[in-house]
């Protein structure tokens, strides 16, 4: 049963239901994940679309498979299924765990209709896959191990000096291989994805909340990196408080500073008392290999040393905050739950992508802009399981599919799209007419 209308934070104008602990003060990937179970029907099962299966003999044969599969038992898993898989094989393999039609509708607007947007251009795209140079990914690896490296030698390079430049120069070099990270983790288990540890975020924590949440259904009340930050940071359109509305535009930048720490703290606080049953990963020990590589090569004194590394991790969170708060979703004109949808019922869900997503010209083309800037983001959100190297390979196509039904990609400048996530902040009215 959703909860009471008087107690709700936030009116969906998706028809989502209300997630029972969506304004909790433990906003964990775990209690997403809990939410979902609750309002998907999937009844203990894997759901798609109406039907359910039961993917355990396959998760069982298949270790280090699909990253999703083993956390998403008992709900719905139709966004993800679709957009992990480009081909025509997993439909035919998902038939032989066919279980029973499921007995409610889907908790979910989107479609993924055979001649709608999303599904004619993956259609579109299959052979246009098969013509992309061989190597392209070869690109972005070493990319990310260059600034990985990079990021220990200037670390430890500030360590002897004593030297905040070069502490700023090893923050933002670890912000740029944490975005990078992100080309990596929603395919299956690689260890580029644990680079993103040495933020000290933790990768498995971040396939919940960005992989399966932001990314399948970005800027809606069941986005829980939009749930994260509230009542603080209020993106959603709703009657804020004056503080909210523009007291943030200060505070907020304390929230980027202590990004990488709040994370780690809330990582520890999860395990002891919540008595989290998962246990400790050993990727969690990697982020402190860097600041015992600093203490180890430098003969610094250990305090200093981890003083200087505290501030590479702020600096670093700070990079990471002014990028990925204002890289793609947040502005007036973009749709955020609250705002005319196109419909409330059966939406394409690329089309849906497209709405809450804009894309900046300032990056476009560049390897290296993109792959740290979280560039080509529309069609990352389309296609996540595919390196960014191959992604550029894919705009004729992909525009000419949007042409075909009249859509279009929002573009704007990096600058415009900082003084759109402000003006995001300050909206408190809904938009009244559904994106175009």
């Amino acid at each position: 049963m959703p909860p009471n209308t008087d107690s709700v934070k936030h009116r969906t104008s998706l028809n989502f239901k209300y997630p029972r602990n969506r304004d909790t003060s433990w906003k964990t990937g775990d209690n997403w994940l809990d939410d979902k179970r609750n309002d998907d029907g999937a009844e203990g099962l894997w759901r798609v679309h109406n039907k359910l299966y039961d993917l355990t003999d396959f998760i069982n044969k298949h270790p280090g498979g699909p990253m999703w599969l083993e956390l998403t038992k008992g709900t719905d898993i139709t966004e993800a299924f679709e957009s992990h898989h480009l081909t025509s094989g997993p439909e035919e393999m998902l038939k032989k765990h066919f279980i029973r039609e499921a007995k409610t509708p889907r908790n979910s607007p989107f479609t993924f209709k055979e001649d709608g947007f999303y599904r004619t251009l993956k259609r579109n795209i299959r052979p246009i896959l098969k013509e992309v140079p061989k190597g392209t990914s070869k690109a972005s690896d070493r990319i990310i191990d260059s600034l990985l490296l990079g990021t220990f030698v200037f670390a430890i390079l500030a360590n002897i000096f004593r030297s905040y430049l070069f502490g700023m120069i090893s923050g933002a070099l670890l912000a740029c291989n944490t975005v990078a990270a992100h080309n990596y983790f929603h395919r299956k288990d690689n260890f580029r994805m644990y680079y993103f540890n040495f933020s000290l975020m933790y990768f498995r924590d971040w396939r919940i909340t960005h992989a399966l949440s932001h990314h399948l259904f970005p800027n809606t009340i069941i986005d829980i990196e939009i749930t994260f930050i509230e009542p603080f940071i209020e993106y959603l359109p709703k009657k804020k408080h004056f503080l909210v509305k523009y007291g943030s535009w200060v505070y907020v930048v304390f929230i980027w500073l202590t990004l990488f720490l709040v994370s780690f703290v809330t990582r520890v606080l999860q395990y002891i008392y919540l008595k989290d049953t998962r246990g400790l990963h050993w990727s969690e020990i990697i982020p402190f290999t860097l600041p015992l590589s600093m203490y180890l090569v430098s003969g610094q004194p250990l305090l200093l040393t981890i003083g200087m590394w505290l501030f590479i991790v702020t600096f670093g969170s700070l990079w990471f905050g002014v990028v990925g708060f204002n890289a793609a979703h947040h502005a007036p004109e973009i749709f955020h739950d609250g705002d005319a949808p196109r419909a409330k019922t059966d939406i394409d869900w690329g089309v849906h992508q497209l709405d809450a997503i804009s894309e900046r010209h300032d990056i476009k083309g560049s390897p290296f802009l993109v792959l740290t800037n979280f560039g080509d983001h529309a069609l990352h959100h389309m296609f996540p399981t595919l390196d960014h190297g191959t992604l550029e390979h894919l705009y004729p196509i992909f525009n000419k599919t949007m042409k075909q039904f009249n859509l279009d990609l929002r573009m704007r400048s990096q600058l415009q799209m900082v003084k759109g996530q402000f003006m995001q902040l300050a909206k408190d009215k809904p938009n009244p007419i559904p994106p175009k």
